[in-house]
């Protein structure tokens, strides 16, 4: 590397991550600073459609090496250790298990999120779940499974599980379904989306089980209150959890380990750090809840690159603005169903979409994104997020590393 020129480096190659780097390749000097992408796998993981992965569906492979050609992004396939925010570096361990360490002068944290199956004794050993490995490891298991009429409990029914469970209901009719969960049912929809999805549970023969908590799971057995549930392959999709990276390495974080940013998603403890999507959460009200999901992570790694930029320009620092529009939901490939939202608050509204259409809005949107990021090499100014500048009034003025620490606004 340089050492004259500015070094970034870019934690994640998902969504947000990926969404950063190209922005921020597109938007600053390459005579003056210089761009690395560290990401664990080789290939960009359409998470969102990890559902159609378990299912046996053929999803399209994205080498990552091919998605940045012609930018001047470098790219590190490997793992991180180890933050250390003292010395401005990171240490990674490379594809090759060599273990390198990269400096830099501006961090952005974008490593999402995982499945959380560390709070419950025997998740961890006993599940499957939607990451893609795990995903990938349970695909090919899944014809024989339905074959014998094998028994699939899944354990969490938020949109995930929906998901998951109608499209391998779908695709597998022989498969004995049944899903669990420990509150009431997509408790994040109106009741019009929970009745549409009710009734495709019953027309795809889904077994559903509310306010059951899963205390412990065996190896073909779930613990609850209420009496064991039998099963031979559990998925477990009951809520996600982030990397310790940040916490491990003392940046202030959150009781979920999420860094704590301020408007213009820089870290409260380190100025130098800008965290985005999923590991990353406002101290304050970005004037809508932020919640761990597609829908934030691709504006929220555009704006990092943005304040990133004005900081370095010198300039005052955006802070960030969000407004929810709606949130589409696949029930299989043929049904669906899209829930509108309040713009400030993320509540639903009783206007729903359902059937083919609600599907097709759905997949439209989660392939616009990803057209949305593979334009940030050329036109940056294409992808234009709800209530992007709501918060405008709120900008905050470029500080040094060595400044103090302060909530931007």
């Amino acid at each position: 590397m340089n050492k004259e020129m500015t070094q970034v480096v870019v934690l994640g190659a998902g969504y947000s991550g990926l969404m950063a780097a190209m922005r921020l390749a597109n938007k600053t000097d390459s005579r003056a600073v210089a761009i690395t992408l560290v990401n664990a796998s080789e290939t960009f993981n359409e998470r969102v459609r990890n559902h159609q992965l378990i299912s046996g569906q053929h999803l399209p492979e994205r080498s990552l090496a091919q998605m940045l050609a012609k930018t001047r992004i470098r790219f590190e396939h490997g793992t991180v250790l180890e933050l250390e925010p003292e010395q401005h570096t990171v240490r990674v361990q490379t594809g090759s298990d060599q273990t390198i360490e990269l400096r830099y002068d501006y961090l952005i944290h974008a490593l999402g999120s995982h499945v959380d199956v560390g709070s419950t004794p025997g998740a961890r050993e006993n599940a499957y779940t939607l990451d893609d490995r795990s995903a990938t490891a349970l695909a090919p298991l899944v014809p024989d499974l339905a074959a014998r009429g094998a028994r699939v409990l899944l354990v969490g029914a938020g949109n995930t599980g929906v998901e998951v469970s109608t499209e391998l209901a779908e695709r597998f009719p022989n498969l004995k379904i049944t899903v669990v969960t420990r509150r009431s049912f997509a408790r994040n929809l109106s009741g019009g989306a929970q009745r549409h999805i009710r009734k495709a549970f019953s027309r795809l023969g889904i077994a559903l089980m509310e306010n059951t908590e899963v205390t412990r799971l065996e190896r073909e057995e779930a613990v609850t209150a209420d009496g064991p549930i039998s099963f031979d392959v559990c998925i477990w999709v009951g809520g996600f959890a982030v990397s310790d990276l940040a916490r491990r390495a003392g940046v202030r974080v959150n009781e979920l380990g999420q860094i704590l940013v301020d408007r213009a998603l820089r870290s409260l403890s380190h100025p130098e750090i800008f965290a985005a999507g999923d590991a990353a959460m406002p101290a304050e009200d970005p004037g809508t809840p932020i919640r761990m999901s597609l829908y934030a992570a691709g504006p929220m790694g555009a704006h990092a690159a943005d304040a990133l930029t004005a900081h370095l320009r010198g300039r005052p620092l955006p802070s960030f603005g969000l407004s929810y529009l709606a949130q589409g939901l696949s029930l299989g490939r043929r049904d669906g169903v899209v829930q509108f939202l309040d713009r400030n608050t993320d509540t639903a509204t009783r206007f729903i979409i359902t059937g083919r259409v609600a599907n097709w809005f759905r997949e439209f949107f989660v392939g616009f994104l990803l057209l949305t990021i593979r334009l940030q090499r050329t036109a940056p100014w294409v992808f234009y997020w709800p209530g992007k500048n709501k918060m405008r009034s709120g900008t905050s003025a470029p500080r040094s590393p060595q400044e103090p620490a302060h909530v931007g606004g």
